[in-house]
């Protein structure tokens, strides 16, 4: 029988130093990200605030794609070096126009962390005719990857994190 990554059972310590305790200022703490560019999707609520939050403390720019810039302006309201641009992630079109505004600014993309996501939704189709899930949390980080992939490169050693949650467990 195949062994799957249940419960974590196929990951290995890093040998970090860092646990399931340890909290983003800890992990950031001497880290400077001075001149680096991050975008966080969701970067306005829970996991998406904090990591947001984290890297503009460690000096990065970081711009937040929301589907509700009012939200987003009130969470990130006092942190500093923060942008923010409107982007709905059900909508292909939408993702093309931020990807597009982004690329118009000439500035590489350091950091890309596709955090925001959607579950347990009524059922609902984007315009591509694709369920909202799989719309926004597999094809939207797919498509905003790719549109944003001359920015990456021009960054010389981007990184793109794709955030889960524990509901990937429940496959197989």
């Amino acid at each position: 029988m195949e062994q799957t990554n249940a419960n974590g059972a196929l990951q290995k310590p890093l040998g970090s130093g860092f646990n399931v305790t340890s909290t983003a200022s800890e992990v950031m703490e001497g880290v400077s990200l001075a001149g680096k560019v991050a975008i966080v999707t969701g970067g306005y609520t829970g996991i998406g605030l904090e990591t947001t939050k984290a890297l503009a403390a460690a000096g990065a720019t970081v711009v937040v794609p929301a589907r509700s810039l009012d939200k987003a302006k009130e969470n990130l309201m006092g942190v500093a070096d923060v942008e923010l641009a409107e982007i709905d992630l059900l909508n292909p079109d939408a993702i093309d126009a931020f990807a597009a505004t982004f690329l118009a600014s000439g500035r590489p993309l350091h950091l890309l962390i596709h955090n925001a996501g959607i579950m347990f939704v009524p059922l609902r189709r984007n315009s591509r005719g694709m369920e909202s899930q799989l719309a926004t949390n597999y094809a939207a980080p797919f498509q905003l990857t790719a549109r944003l992939w001359p920015a990456l490169k021009k960054a010389k050693g981007a990184r793109v994190v794709n955030v889960s949650s524990l509901g990937r467990q429940r496959g197989g």
